[in-house]
């Protein structure tokens, strides 16, 4: 009995072991021409495929250069979306300012004329003025739509030499927001009130009282479709000025006698002006504070004569 168990036993592990062989054969890569078996690939620093799973590379390769994954893509389409749509949403008031030199401000003019012509704007506001010097100054205000603003502003600088620019956005969008909120309330409210009153169902002394609050919403309303009448006329225009200026010298600030004696004359007559003034005002108070001082000069000099004779009359009784 116990060399049967012997046998079976060692059975056993010789067939385990056939098995084992036989399974290390078939998981052998085959041999190349040359007979070599492929070098394996070395494994990522950090990873171990445990058996049977594909390396990480081979299940997820990599993407090519140049090439974007469709999760990438579809993030940066919905950025350039949501941009688009808030830049479409932004309530912006444009401004601009330019002072440019010009030999000849009649004919600045007309260059500013032909541009505005050019760009479709409008000329709202132009002013002609000469200074001390003997120069002459001018200035144009144009409204043109935001689309040409940059345009406008690129061909105003042709139309002299500049000496200085200046370009502003204002972003009034929460302000419009808010005043279209203010005005939708006030509409649902005046519907409201018209709907209480269209009943009557209240006494004369409520109906009074509803026709009063429709009358201050009523009011309301027309103010917030002011403002936003006024944003939209800016928002939808925007405003440059241009400034002309003929070519001039620097005005001197060094010492100038005549100049000094001129300014002195004229602080000395601020002076007396001041001081005439300042009498004109306390004058009535100098009248009263000399009464003031006569009257107890008066009645010091009676007591004091009182004394003396009281004296007199001591010594010669």
């Amino acid at each position: 009995m116990r060399k049967s168990t012997i046998i079976l036993v060692l059975l056993s592990a010789a067939l385990l072991l056939i098995l084992g062989c036989a399974k290390k054969a078939a998981e052998t890569p085959a041999l190349s021409e040359e007979g070599a078996a492929p070098e394996a690939a070395p494994a990522e620093p950090g990873f171990k495929a445990a058996e049977g799973e594909r390396p990480l590379a081979e299940k997820t390769p990599a993407p090519a250069r140049g090439e974007v994954t469709r999760g990438e893509d579809v993030f940066t389409g919905l950025a350039e979306a949501n941009a688009a749509e808030m830049t479409g949403e932004l309530k912006l008031i444009k401004t601009g300012d330019l002072t440019c030199e010009v030999d000849d401000v009649e004919k600045g003019f007309e260059k500013v004329y032909a541009v505005a012509a050019a760009e479709k704007a409008l000329v709202v506001e132009t002013s002609r003025s000469v200074a001390e010097e003997g120069y002459a100054l001018g200035s144009v205000t144009l409204k043109v739509h935001p689309s040409k603003f940059d345009e406008t502003i690129r061909a105003l600088r042709e139309v002299g030499r500049p000496r200085s620019e200046n370009s502003t956005t204002e972003d009034v969008t929460e302000k419009y927001v808010d005043l279209q909120a203010r005005l939708a309330n006030a509409e649902a409210a005046r519907a409201r009130y018209l709907d209480i009153l269209a009943k009557r169902t209240a006494n004369v002394s409520d109906i009074l009282e509803v026709e009063r609050e429709i009358e201050r919403v009523t009011e309301n309303i027309e103010r917030f479709k002011g403002e936003l009448r006024y944003l939209d006329s800016r928002i939808g225009l925007s405003t440059i000025t241009i400034h002309l200026e003929e070519p001039h010298a620097a005005v001197p600030t060094g010492y100038s006698l005549g100049k000094a004696l001129r300014e002195a004359l004229r602080i000395a007559l601020r002076i007396c002006i001041f001081i005439i003034q300042a009498i004109i005002v306390l004058l009535p108070f100098i009248i009263i504070l000399i009464i003031l001082v006569l009257i107890i000069r008066l009645i010091i000099w009676f007591f004091q004569r009182r004394r003396r004779k009281a004296k007199q009359a001591a010594i010669n009784p």
